[in-house]
């Protein structure tokens, strides 16, 4: 019986998690643990380790503490699910993610405008979709709350999806392979946040003062103009009357000398 008991206490651990975290503890360590294994329960081992729960589209962080003892990590981290998903669509996944990234990114209405003038037959299927995940936000939120303008595609995943094999049959009984592959879409819809919007609006008068700056030189330039015009004006008066007080002094001099002329008397020419 003894025998028995050191066996079970020597078997490995099933738990992949768990034997990770395990090492950890006896190793001293806090390494953060990336998993996808949602369905787990948090036992007292997981308690002050860090593990990356995956939630469907990327790992978020969450440390663990004695009041999450007995509950699964879906609990925790919970799942981000798509706005909208379309499945088993009879397109291969390559064609779907060309579509994908012409629209990604952009304001739900510009986007729809892209899909409905792009001649595939993809855009036909992200186009519907696209209609369907603005319908299932304004449906929850409602247009109160929500501006139908501030929607935007955050994320588009495009997964493969199954393989269905045909053949086709060709001359002297010989058989051609056909490959018909589906894939899967989800969209991901996001409302533009406040701080993007206090960003824009901040950003707009720091463009304005910037260029108010640029400008002070070329104001300073104008002004400095604007002031010597006047005082070369100012100068070419004063030169002006300067030269007519000069021709008016040389005129008064001239007519000064005739007139002294004119009253002295003659004297007698003749001799007596």
């Amino acid at each position: 019986m003894i025998i028995m008991a050191q066996e079970k206490q020597e078997r490995p651990v099933k738990d992949k998690l768990l034997a990770q975290i395990m090492a950890l503890n006896e190793a001293d360590d806090k390494k953060v643990i990336k998993t996808r294994a949602r369905r787990t329960k948090i036992r007292k081992e997981f308690v002050g380790h860090t593990l990356a729960v995956f939630n469907g589209q990327d790992y978020t962080r969450v440390h663990i503490t004695s009041e999450m003892e007995g509950r699964t990590l879906a609990k925790v981290a919970p799942r981000i699910s798509p706005t909208a998903q379309a499945k088993f669509l009879s397109i291969p996944p390559r064609k779907m993610r060309q579509v994908a990234s012409l629209i990604k990114g952009l304001p739900a209405e510009k986007a729809l405008g892209i899909l409905n003038f792009t001649p595939k037959i993809a855009a036909e299927h992200m186009a519907r979709t696209l209609k369907a995940a603005v319908a299932n936000v304004l449906s929850v939120e409602g247009t109160d709350s929500l501006n139908p303008e501030d929607l935007h595609v955050k994320q588009i995943v495009v997964s493969a999806g199954p393989i269905a094999k045909r053949i086709q049959y060709r001359s002297m009984g010989r058989v051609y392979r056909i490959r018909k592959r589906y894939c899967h879409l989800a969209i991901y819809l996001a409302e533009k946040s406040d701080t993007a919007k206090a960003v824009v609006t901040q950003s707009e008068p720091t463009k304005a003062a910037k260029s108010t700056k640029t400008d002070k030189p070329a104001t300073k330039a104008k002004k400095a103009k604007s002031a010597a015009k006047p005082a070369a004006k100012k100068t070419a008066k004063k030169t002006t009357a300067k030269a007519g007080t000069k021709k008016t002094a040389t005129k008064t001099t001239t007519t000064a000398k005739k007139t002294a002329k004119a009253s002295k008397p003659k004297a007698d020419t003749k001799k007596k």
